[in-house]
């Protein structure tokens, strides 16, 4: 049995066409939608065979990964973006591997070049900040499997809820000597109602932001993420970005 997980921020235009297809695919499991937007997502889900958690707050991707993990049921979680940008044979080959984490490499297809430098730069930062992860060929993917038991007892280090969450279940689960695998996959990059395209350098910021607050945590340091200096600078900064 099979949980699927699917954060969705303001979908309604997407996510119809992604439930339709994984409840025909996989019409044995579970399927949640989490929605922390202010759009018609959630009558959308209504329609299908889902379940749907309504967030009046704003989640974050991680934020929503995280509150679906927890109301999942079965011991493999599928965790992947609204647009589904992944074939039925992929998703096939990334649930049938064995392991506690499987993460994927993309290979891209319509990506900008932009983004796809921005991205091979945020790979090459991430490594930087994260040695032990320098194996690792992708980290952004919008598509994981995760075990549910492995991901509950990680869930207190889990502490970025926004796009920079899929580094922190990496490291987080590299640390602990869970076993991790790396499947590739052919990626269907849709730039229709990208939230990251619309606000790339905001995103970029925070992304790099994030990393650093990633860092800290993990380091002897980390009290500085509850000083008022570090609180002060990080509210001015997403001031200026809003």
């Amino acid at each position: 049995m099979l949980s699927i997980v699917i954060p969705a921020f303001n979908e309604e235009k997407r996510i119809g066409s992604t439930l339709n297809k994984l409840s025909i695919w996989y019409n044995s499991s579970e399927i949640i939608v989490v929605f922390d937007g202010n759009d018609n997502t959630p009558e959308v889900v209504k329609e299908y065979n889902a379940k749907l958690y309504v967030s009046k707050e704003r989640l974050g991707k991680g934020g929503s990964l995280k509150k679906g993990i927890e109301f999942s049921s079965y011991k493999k979680i599928l965790l992947i973006d609204a647009d589904l940008p992944v074939t039925r044979d992929d998703l096939n080959k990334i649930i049938s591997t064995n392991a506690d984490l499987v993460v994927t490499t993309r290979k891209m297809v319509g990506m900008p070049w932009k983004r796809r430098f921005l991205h091979k730069g945020f790979i090459l930062l991430t490594k930087f900040f994260f040695p032990s992860l320098r194996k690792f060929k992708d980290f952004q993917s919008g598509v994981k499997l995760v075990d549910r038991e492995k991901a509950l007892r990680s869930l207190d280090n889990l502490i970025i809820n926004d796009f920079l969450f899929d580094v922190n279940l990496i490291y987080e689960f590299k640390r602990r000597g869970y076993k991790i695998k790396e499947e590739e996959i052919s990626y269907i990059h849709d730039e229709t109602d990208s939230k990251i395209s619309r606000k790339l350098i905001k995103i970029i910021v925070l992304m790099f932001l994030s990393l650093v607050k990633l860092r800290v945590y993990y380091s002897p340091f980390k009290g500085i993420l509850k000083s008022r200096t570090y609180l002060k600078a990080q509210d001015f900064i997403l001031r200026i970005l809003r």
